[in-house]
Parts: structure tokens; C-alpha cells; sequence
């Protein structure tokens, strides 16, 4: 009778609440039993002594104390070592040799870590977040809009935007009559300025009225970002959309997504007017397109890029591009102010370079910004804008003689990695002679990845060094840069920032002799080669 009763489809339907108990019942006691594996192997790793119940969740939440205790770890157990955040393991790498094994091609199991997760409301699956199939699509997709031919149409964006802000520069430098100021919102302006051009095809002053809220939403996504990511059991959005954190960040996502879908709808009807959207022209149309037309293009022709898609990749361009250009152009600033004999050193190449000439820059000129460039890479050195690195591994792998097991995250610090005074002498002293040839061709290729490395490298670092290059050149041309700043505090969010801003002082440049060439210097330059991204 009872069997009868199974076969019946109204007795079948009193089964599924059991079902689903049972599915959710196994998927609890699989992941108990994952998580266990982990915790016990993690175990046997060495470590510093935490927390029977919080682990090193104090080091974690110590914000800018964070990077004392990494060096501290770092010294004491040189490779990697083992953490937890609560009943979290992580695993911190600090070795050139440990990170290559993480993020090199020869690597393939490993995905993208935890604190990634809490920038998921913020960024989708965009190729920050996105893994497997859909990252490879999208990498190979997006990859042309980074060619050196669309980078020089960029250039023409950098240097209009950057004359607007050296306006406004002047007007700030004028108010402040020799005095310091926060440089800071005139460079974020400016960043975005070059985001909303060149990736959405929409001046910025067409959106001004936008700015300051759109700014104001992807920092507080960046905040609630942080907050759950040291926080494991809010990664889970079924919990988290319950809070009052997971309210505002509902609030601020849809403030982004709004503006976002709004310029989508803009890009998408001009070109249609235009008579752009054609299959006939796309390898054409690509040489052309900035980096929303080549999405578009793509979905028009029948690929997998959805609306949402295309939302995705452009507020990750949003968040990458212009948080860690304009962090890169404030800490080089701040260095160059601190440092006035190198600061020095770089004007004299750009009066060789532009002589009395007031023209603005080529990118034949920026090729030639090499002592610059070394400028830039050593401050990204010092402040890599991208403070933490992580991935999830899917395999057990063996790295340094250990293993590490399946499902743990591993963590890279580039701010720690950075200062090895195995790799860099004098780790804490800015010296852009730390990228001549003679000093680069013994250090590891993983010892320096301010733009992170391997397959999954960032995709737009010729893109940040170009742009870094127009703005701290045109500054230099026409400012001595001061600051009165000693030694940064800096905090690790999402990106780097400084505990309590950057504070700089512009004094407009008396002209002397322009009859330099760069031969006159006493400048080491750097030969142009491929991996210098200018």
C-alpha cells in the first residue's frame, strides 16, 4: 500500500520537504567534513601561536598594525605560515619562490580566495572575481582593448582630462597660498574622469552631477567589503541581507548598478544610431572601440555577454581603474615630495625631453619618461595599490615541502614581499635605481607584483602606467612638490590607503636652461624592454 502511495503524484509531493532536508543535511555534514580536513592538516603547519576561538583575528581587524605583525611573521617563519580568522584557516605566503608556485601558469589549482567574495556585490563576476570558463572568455574578450593602438587613443583622453585638472589643481594651490593640501579629491576626480572616457565612452562632465555619489557608493561597497571579509560568517548573503550592513549595501549597490545600466543604455543606443553594431566591421570597429563598445559589440554578436555581463566588467574597470591609478599618482607624489633630489632627477629628464616647449605629451614622450617610470615602479614598490593577493587552492598541492591541503586560502602580501631585503637592499628606501637593468636581472621574477603576476595578472598595468605617467609629468613641468608627511601609516582595505590622507604643497617652477639632452644627465636610464610597461 505504501509503495502504491510513492508512486502516487500527491504522495510523491509529501516527500520533497524530507528531500530537501536530507540534501541540505549531507551538504552541512560534506562541508563539516572539508572543513576539518583542512583545519587538521593546516594544523600541522608552522605558525604563530592565536586564539583558541578568535585565531589571529586581533591582527586581522588591527587595520594598519596589520603589516607590523606580517613583517614580524615574515621574519620568523620566512616562507609561509599558517593563520586563522576564527575557525578560518589561512595560509600567508612571503617568499618570491612560494608566491611563483601560487600565481604562476604551472599552477592550475587554485581560484580566487575568500576576501574576494565580499567584493562580489560590488564587482559581480567581473575578471577580478570571475573564475574558470567565464573568466578565460572574458580575458580573451577584453584583451584587445589594451592594445598599444587603443592605448594611444587613450593617451588623447589622459592628456585632455589632465589639463582640466591641472586647472583645478592651480586654483587649489593658489587658495592655499604656498600651504598643503589634500591632494587626494583632485586626483579621484581626475581618475574617474579617465574611467568614465575611456571605458564608457562618456565624458565625465556629462555625469558631473553623478561623481560624488557614485565615488561615495563604491566606497561604502569597499567598506562593507572589508568588514565581511574578516568577518567569515557574513560571506554568506542569505545571512548578511538581513543586517543592517547587508540593507546599505543593497542601497549603494543599487546606486552603482543605476548609473552603470543608465550609461550601458546611452553607449548602446548612440552606437546603434551610428550604424556601428555590425559583424561586417568588428575586427575594424575593435581597433576603434573603447573598452564598452568592444563588450557590446561582442554580445550583439551573439557571444555570452549579457547586460549584467557588461555591467560586471565595466564597474570592475570602475573599481580598479580608478582606485588604484589615483592611490599610484598620490603615493609617487608624496615620495617625490619627500625626496627632492629625485624629484629633481625627473624633471631633468622632462626638460630634456620637452625642452621650454609647453606642448603636451606623446607617447613617444612617455616611452621616453623612463627615470620617471622608475619613479612610479618604485613608489608602486613601497605602496603597491593592491595590498593583498588571494587564492583558494582546489588540489592538494606540495609547496616548500609541505602540504597544503585542498580548499584552503592562501594570502600574498605585496607590501611585505616588496620590502625583502634579499631582493631589495635598503627595502625601505625609495630608489627608483632599484629597476636598472643590473639590479633587475638578478632579483626573482615574483619578488615585485605590484599588478599581481601569472595568467591572471592585471590586465590594464599598461593602461595605470601610462595614465601615472601624464598626470606626475604634466605636475612636475609646471610644481616643485613638497610635503610636510614623515613616514606613512597606511591601511589595508580593499586597496592601499593612507591612514590619514596625503597632505602636499605646489610651488609653480621658476624655468632655467632648456637646452638639456638626456645624454647631459646624470640619469641612469632604463633601455625600453617589454616587461617595463614604459
Amino acid at each position: 500500500m505504501r509503495f502504491k502511495q510513492l508512486l502516487d503524484p500527491n504522495g510523491a509531493w509529501k516527500l520533497l520537504p524530507a528531500a530537501g532536508l536530507i540534501v541540505i543535511l549531507w551538504s552541512t555534514l560534506r562541508g563539516i567534513q572539508n572543513w576539518l580536513r583542512v583545519f587538521l592538516m593546516v594544523r600541522r603547519l608552522p605558525g604563530p601561536a592565536g586564539h583558541p576561538i578568535f585565531g589571529n583575528a586581533k591582527e586581522y581587524l588591527s587595520k594598519h598594525k596589520f603589516f607590523e605583525y606580517a613583517g614580524q611573521w615574515r621574519e620568523q617563519f620566512r616562507n609561509f605560515h599558517k593563520t586563522s580568522i576564527f575557525f578560518h584557516p589561512v595560509i600567508i605566503v612571503q617568499s618570491p619562490d612560494a608566491v611563483q608556485a601560487i600565481l604562476s601558469r604551472k599552477f592550475k589549482h587554485a581560484e580566487k580566495g575568500f576576501i574576494y567574495k565580499g567584493l562580489q556585490p560590488l564587482l559581480g563576476e567581473g575578471l577580478i572575481t570571475s573564475k574558470d570558463e567565464k573568466w578565460h572568455s572574458h580575458r580573451k574578450l577584453i584583451t584587445p582593448t589594451f592594445h598599444f593602438n587603443i592605448l594611444e587613443s587613450f593617451l588623447e583622453v589622459f592628456v585632455s582630462r589632465t589639463r582640466d585638472f591641472m586647472v583645478d589643481l592651480q586654483e587649489a594651490a593658489v587658495a592655499a597660498n604656498g600651504g598643503f593640501i589634500d591632494v587626494s579629491p583632485h586626483t579621484r576626480r581626475l581618475t574617474l574622469a579617465f574611467i568614465c572616457e575611456t571605458a564608457m565612452g562618456v565624458p565625465s562632465s556629462g555625469k558631473k552631477n553623478k561623481q560624488a555619489e557614485i565615488v561615495a557608493a563604491m566606497h561604502k561597497l569597499e567598506e562593507i567589503g572589508i568588514y565581511r571579509m574578516v568577518r567569515p560568517w557574513l560571506l554568506s548573503e542569505l545571512l548578511f541581507q538581513f543586517t543592517q550592513k547587508g540593507r546599505e549595501q543593497e542601497k549603494y549597490k543599487r546606486i552603482l548598478h543605476d548609473f552603470t545600466d543608465e550609461v550601458i543604455k546611452e553607449r548602446r543606443e548612440t552606437l546603434s544610431q551610428l550604424g556601428k553594431i555590425s559583424s561586417d566591421e568588428t575586427e575594424d570597429f575593435k581597433e576603434k572601440a573603447i573598452f564598452m563598445d568592444l563588450l557590446i559589440n561582442s554580445s550583439q554578436d551573439g557571444k555570452v555577454l549579457t547586460v549584467q555581463d557588461i555591467r560586471e566588467e565595466v564597474n570592475t574597470f570602475m573599481f580598479a581603474g580608478q582606485n588604484t591609478t589615483q592611490l599610484a599618482i598620490n603615493f609617487c607624489l608624496y615620495l617625490l615630495g619627500r625626496h627632492p633630489n629625485i624629484q629633481e632627477k625627473a624633471f631633468e629628464e622632462l626638460e630634456s625631453i620637452f625642452g621650454d616647449s609647453e606642448r603636451e605629451p606623446t607617447m613617444e614622450d612617455i616611452k621616453k619618461m623612463r627615470y620617471l617610470g622608475n619613479c612610479i615602479k618604485d613608489a608602486l614598490r613601497l605602496y603597491p595599490s593592491v595590498p593583498v593577493i588571494a587564492r583558494r587552492l582546489t588540489e592538494d598541492e606540495e609547496i616548500d615541502g609541505h602540504t597544503l591541503p585542498k580548499g584552503v586560502d592562501v594570502l600574498i602580501l605585496p607590501y611585505v614581499l616588496h620590502r625583502d631585503p634579499q631582493q631589495f637592499p635598503n627595502p625601505e628606501q625609495f630608489d627608483p635605481d632599484n629597476f636598472l637593468p643590473e639590479k633587475r636581472k638578478n632579483r626573482h621574477p615574483f619578488a615585485y607584483i605590484p599588478f599581481s603576476a601569472g595568467p591572471r595578472n592585471c590586465i590594464g598595468q599598461k593602461f595605470a602606467i601610462v595614465a601615472e605617467k601624464t598626470v606626475i609629468s604634466a605636475i612636475l613641468r609646471q610644481y616643485t612638490v613638497k610635503t610636510k608627511e614623515g613616514p606613512l601609516i597606511v591601511v589595508p582595505n580593499t586597496v592601499l590607503v593612507p591612514k590619514s590622507g596625503i597632505r602636499l604643497s605646489f610651488i609653480p617652477r621658476v624655468r632655467r636652461r632648456t637646452d638639456l639632452q638626456q645624454s647631459d644627465l646624470n640619469i641612469k636610464t632604463t633601455p625600453v624592454v617589454e616587461d617595463t610597461y614604459f
